[in-house]
């Protein structure tokens, strides 16, 4: 008599809440899925929104399969000879959730209050004053992991730094700079660092991806100011590494350009035509989107700007 040996074949998955991916760097591949990794239930929420997410199959712990679902498609990527090596690992899961304007007390907002007691960053290296876009509280639950209560994040908008900007929150009410900045431009001129640009407070409540209603809809974005969780890249994924620890840095949120968010006092001036622009409301150059990461055991945050 003979007996037929059936192999079971082990196969893991990972879902991935992005479209582009590195096939060419497995530590690039890695750094990747630990940023925009998600749920299995966000997931299925997600595929029935136009915004695409990737399904990774392993079999034998070997990567075998990505595909590209979104509400319209659900095809297959092609696999690299060296991705074909790719190990399963277990990365690191997060919970997408939006960021919405409410008229409630909340303990996060974008702009400025009264009760602010934070010291913006000033150095030789930034000749335009930082700006206080928002505060974000480790009371909500999205942001429990933050080192330290109160997280106020701040930039200088009147840049057109390409790269990131890195800040030492060691003192979280008084960030210095980090890093050597040499090839800034600054569209509007040079102004006076401790020059006054401050934004109107808008509260924030927070929203699970899995909870949203027909009007929410991810195609149009007027409905929510950031989100939490995971990065919607504009363009390219673009993920940092601490430049204190040379560790990953873990993604806290986004802030898009938002009209509601409006100037309340300014003392900036500018010989640019279209500087009045940019002295209504909150914009991130023209009407893109910041991105705010941070280490927490360095406490270094790095920021950077999108847009179209």
């Amino acid at each position: 008599m003979t007996f037929c040996t059936i192999k079971i074949m082990n196969t893991k998955y990972q879902y991935i809440s992005e479209w582009t991916i590195n096939l060419n760097s497995e530590n690039e591949f890695r750094d990747l899925i630990n940023t925009q990794g998600i749920f299995k239930d966000e997931f299925s929420a997600k595929r029935k929104t136009p915004s695409t997410s990737l399904q990774l199959r392993y079999d034998d712990d070997y990567l075998t399969q990505i595909r590209y679902i979104d509400v319209l498609n659900d095809s297959e990527i092609e696999l690299s000879n060296s991705a074909k090596s790719f190990r399963y690992f277990e990365n690191k899961k997060n919970r997408i959730n939006f960021l919405i304007p409410t008229k409630k007390d909340t303990n996060s907002f974008i702009g400025e209050d009264a009760t602010l007691n934070f010291t913006a960053p000033k150095s030789n290296l930034i000749e335009v004053p930082f700006q206080t876009i928002a505060k974000i509280s480790s009371k909500d639950k999205p942001f429990e992991w933050l080192p330290f209560d109160d997280f106020y994040i701040t930039y200088p908008l009147f840049t057109g730094l390409g790269e990131f900007l890195f800040l030492d929150y060691i003192e979280p009410l008084s960030p210095k700079l980090i890093g050597d900045y040499k090839n800034i431009e600054y569209p509007f001129g040079k102004m006076d660092p401790a020059g006054i640009h401050k934004f109107n407070r808008i509260n924030l409540s927070m929203k699970s991806i899995k909870n949203l209603t027909e009007d929410e809809d991810l195609d149009f974005e007027y409905w929510y100011a950031g989100i939490s969780g995971i990065p919607f890249w504009i363009q390219h994924p673009d993920i940092p590494k601490c430049p204190k620890t040379g560790n990953l840095m873990r993604f806290v949120c986004q802030i898009k350009t938002l009209e509601s968010v409006k100037v309340g006092q300014s003392n900036l001036t500018s010989e640019k035509d279209y500087f009045a622009q940019y002295t209504k409301y909150l914009r991130f150059w023209g009407s893109g989107t910041l991105y705010v990461f941070m280490e927490p055991k360095s406490k270094v945050v790095g920021l950077i700007i999108q847009d179209t």
